[in-house]
């Protein structure tokens, strides 16, 4: 399709081809799910067997692409039943076996799922799209070998982005896509590093090293771009303390033009800072401390206080920065998804009954994982998720089934709108 470009001399926008048969077709930048469905305005770590599911807005000008191969058996998506959310959109999620992975991609306008990649035995590619028709995904396959490769769903061409040695547990690109930035963890040796590549150049930052830590609920694994593109933001509480060496802690914030230091954490209590979200509309970061929630804006040298005493998980902004859902654990270990109100400065509760993985995608929806009691030994809790995906009404107070399952953890999701 060409570009929407105006006829000056007819005064008049040309659309597609001939006059305009439909809205103008525009593509949005690639944001977080937080930042909604209602408001475009991108990656969170995940578990070995969990599906991660991104979605896109059908494009209106654009047709599904065509799979790999042939439709997959329902029974690893495992639709069940109609879409609560709005019509026309896709859904890009991995299923995981003992033996390899598969990446399906999910139309809304079809009830069966198409593979658009297989691979052998490893951790869970951490799939997403990059633009309406390109997905990006960490083939882990290889624990010497990491390697991140970008797949165009149009042509089924795929190229090879990066290759690490060890593991690549988290990457992201901006939201222009021009700017890609990853972890990368060689075990063998306990080094851990972040690449971040712009305009055809790397730049790599030795972090401190990798203290052995297991896996629970305080860890977290975070790389995400600031609305504007202007700072990066990463958190891998798997790398040794903040205090050892805080320019190559586990908490940073660069800034995308040159690569150096925006912010750290201050020293004391802010030293092993964590549980970090960017607004949707402003670069302003939000994260928990001993104290409690605090605040950083971008250019500004201090940090504020948003919420003291309260230990959040897994926070979540808005598209309109009206609301920040998070998870927060009761005293028996259960979680129960919550919601902060920017304008009152009220927590709120929504469903009694345990949830995890809250995503805000739009203004009154909320996404969020069912958990269940443990079916066999659980790690953090006396809970785990059960794999269903539930849409919660912050207007009728209700929640409501989404057509997938299995699915035990929610990434950042690409979205493109009509």
């Amino acid at each position: 399709m060409p570009d929407i470009h105006e006829r000056k001399d007819a005064h008049r926008f040309v659309a597609c081809r001939e006059g305009i048969a439909k809205p103008p077709c525009r593509r949005l930048g690639r944001v977080t799910i937080s930042q909604a469905l209602s408001e475009i305005s991108v990656l969170k770590r995940f578990q070995p067997g969990s599906m991660i599911i991104l979605l896109a807005l059908l494009a209106a000008c654009s047709a599904p692409p065509t799979a790999i191969s042939g439709s997959p058996s329902p029974s690893s998506a495992s639709p069940s039943a109609s879409p609560t959310t709005a019509a026309g959109y896709r859904v890009l999620f991995t299923a995981s076996t003992s033996s390899g992975s598969e990446i399906f991609l999910y139309d809304s306008a079809s009830s069966t799922p198409q593979q658009v990649v297989a691979l052998g035995a490893g951790p869970p590619p951490d799939a997403r799209f990059i633009s309406s028709q390109k997905i990006a995904y960490a083939d882990r396959t290889n624990p010497a070998s990491n390697r991140i490769v970008n797949f165009d769903l149009s042509t089924r061409a795929s190229t090879t982005e990066a290759v690490a040695s060890g593991d690549i547990p988290a990457f992201a690109y901006s939201h222009d896509g021009t700017m890609l930035a990853y972890l990368a963890h060689d075990p063998a040796v306990g080094k851990a590093s972040l690449h971040v590549r712009r305009a055809g150049k790397d730049t790599t930052f030795n972090l401190n090293a990798i203290p052995g830590r297991g896996v629970g609920r305080d860890d977290e694994l975070r790389l995400e771009y600031a609305p504007d593109d202007k700072y990066l933001l990463m958190v891998d509480t798997f790398v040794g303390n903040q205090a050892q060496a805080p320019q190559t802690g586990q908490f940073l914030v660069l800034r995308a033009a040159d690569n150096t230091v925006a912010f750290l954490p201050p020293s004391g209590v802010s030293a092993n800072g964590t549980m970090a979200t960017w607004a949707a509309r402003s670069d302003r970061l939000y994260y928990r401390d001993a104290v409690g929630v605090r605040t950083w804006d971008a250019g500004v040298t201090s940090v504020g206080s948003l919420v003291n005493g309260l230990r959040w998980y897994d926070p979540a902004a808005s598209a309109d920065d009206r609301w920040l859902a998070f998870v927060d654990i009761d005293a028996q270990s259960v979680p129960h998804v919550r919601l902060y109100d920017l304008q009152t400065k009220q927590v709120i509760a929504t469903v009694t009954a345990a949830r995890s993985h809250p995503i805000l995608v739009s203004s009154d929806t909320l996404w969020f994982l069912e958990e269940r009691a443990c079916q066999s030994e659980c790690l953090g809790g006396p809970s785990e998720t059960s794999g269903k995906v539930l849409a919660y009404s912050l207007k009728s107070k209700t929640e409501t089934a989404l057509p997938f399952s299995d699915v035990h953890d929610l990434s950042q999701l690409a979205v493109f709108s009509r």
